[in-house]
């Protein structure tokens, strides 16, 4: 069994060979036709595994504590915050040379936001099944006489 530390930084090059560097590589071929377009969607890029790998990271470093619960809860959150800000409240408009583009995502945005809700939920439900687990280790029920 690795100890937390190992499989925290194995866990955190996953997800930087994964989010990072294959994603970059695609983003790097699309640069060629249409540079502009690409860097705003490499900024994103960058701040979306930087939150990944910092949740990921803490989430195992705290792993069976209720910090983990917390950290976990806190990556729901900001997920939501991020991806209303990289869609642009549902609304993405692109300027490519005399061709404008404008995309309603905000449907797409919802169903997002009510997967990453469900989440957020979960994670909630989680936290207080451990706290109370924790607390029926510690005080057991009386037993019936």
């Amino acid at each position: 069994m690795l100890p937390k530390t190992a499989k925290a930084a194995l866990k955190g090059a996953l997800v930087v060979v994964f989010f990072y560097i294959i994603p970059m590589m695609l983003l790097s071929s699309l640069s060629e036709l249409s540079p502009e377009i690409t860097s705003r969607y490499e900024q994103l890029l960058v701040t979306f595994v930087a939150i990944v790998l910092f949740f990921t990271v803490a989430s195992e470093l705290t792993a069976g504590t209720i910090f983990q619960h917390g950290f976990n809860i806190g990556k729901a959150i900001i997920m939501m915050i991020f991806i209303v800000f990289a869609l642009e409240g549902g609304i993405v408009s692109l300027d490519f040379q005399e061709l404008q583009l404008v995309a309603d995502l905000r449907i797409y945005l919802a169903m997002v936001l009510i997967i990453d809700l469900l989440g957020l939920v979960k994670s909630v439900l989680q936290a207080i099944n451990f706290l109370s687990e924790r607390t029926e280790k510690q005080h057991p029920a009386p037993k019936p006489s």
